[in-house]
């Protein structure tokens, strides 16, 4: 888990303000090395013309000197195990003590909900410790990973566990082929399409990238796929 070119991309897209308090989930390698060093610095001139390569990459092999340049006033890391060094030990297949409830304005998952089996306790533990105005960032697999982890992820989940309803704004989602430079593919919420949204087959590994703004303290529900519930409501209304 951590930032490569791809990610770095994303996080630079989807900057709005600084991050202020911020948790990774699983603490986040910086994996930008000599082979995509000049991508990176080219995505940068894109972005924040004149940082060099060398001022966000930091020493570590992890990635807390992107994330102060990034504006994240302390970042803290949440694992199951102490083995990278994470300040937080807890395994978000359960919910996560009520202190850390509220506690940060940004949350970012760089590949480890993926990594979890029981995906609704992980996401309902993001939108328990995120304070209303803060940001949800996460990059997990969206396809061609096969066996890399417990998941691979559609938009269509992302849309609606981030709905307005549940108290969200999406502020960006991609699809990213992880090949050449970054070039990510901006997707619309079936729920507005009308439709859904078959994406089909990629041609090579992709990423699902969501950025979420948390806007209300609203329950966070278990949600319908948009087709079937617009389908179910017309045959309601119609009977």
């Amino acid at each position: 888990m951590g930032i490569d070119v791809y990610v770095l991309d994303f996080l630079l897209r989807t900057r709005r303000s600084p991050l202020g308090q911020t948790l990774w989930l699983g603490r986040q390698g910086f994996h930008i090395g000599h082979d995509q060093a000049p991508a990176a610095q080219r995505v940068l001139a894109l972005h924040a013309p004149g940082t060099p390569l060398a001022a966000i990459a930091g020493t570590t092999g992890y990635a807390e000197s992107l994330f102060a340049w990034l504006g994240a006033s302390a970042v803290t890391a949440m694992d199951h195990s102490a083995y990278e060094g994470a300040a937080l030990l807890h395994d978000l297949n359960q919910p996560v003590p009520t202190y850390l409830h509220g506690r940060f304005d940004c949350i970012f998952d760089g590949g480890t909900i993926e990594h979890v089996f029981n995906v609704p306790a992980a996401l309902a533990n993001v939108h328990a410790m995120l304070r209303p105005g803060g940001l949800f960032l996460s990059v997990n697999a969206a396809n061609n990973q096969l066996g890399h982890g417990f998941y691979q992820f559609s938009p269509e989940l992302m849309w609606r566990v981030f709905s307005r309803e549940a108290g969200y704004e999406v502020e960006a989602m991609y699809l990213m082929d992880l090949a050449g430079l970054p070039t990510p593919r901006v997707l619309t919420d079936p729920e507005v399409l009308g439709r859904r949204d078959e994406i089909g087959p990629t041609a090579g590994p992709t990423y699902l990238m969501v950025a979420a703004r948390k806007t209300a303290n609203a329950a966070l529900a278990a949600v319908q796929q948009s087709d079937y519930a617009r389908t179910w409501l017309a045959a309601g209304a119609g009977g």
